[in-house]
């Protein structure tokens, strides 16, 4: 999965909320991303005001 599509499930996942959580995130990555695909990929999440969270009991 490239980080494009990546990203559309995200922004879905975070459309009611503003957030995703890393569990969330984790499922969508493959284990085969670099770190700086990773680094890309947290960026552009905070570009569009998509905020990170540890767990689904956070608020």
């Amino acid at each position: 999965m490239d980080l494009q599509k990546i990203m559309a499930t995200a922004r879905d996942i975070a459309k009611q909320t503003g957030t995703i959580t890393t569990e969330q995130l984790s499922g969508l990555c493959p284990n085969s991303m670099e770190p700086e695909e990773i680094e890309a990929l947290l960026g552009a999440l905070r570009a569009e005001g998509i905020r990170l969270k540890d767990d689904e009991a956070e608020t």
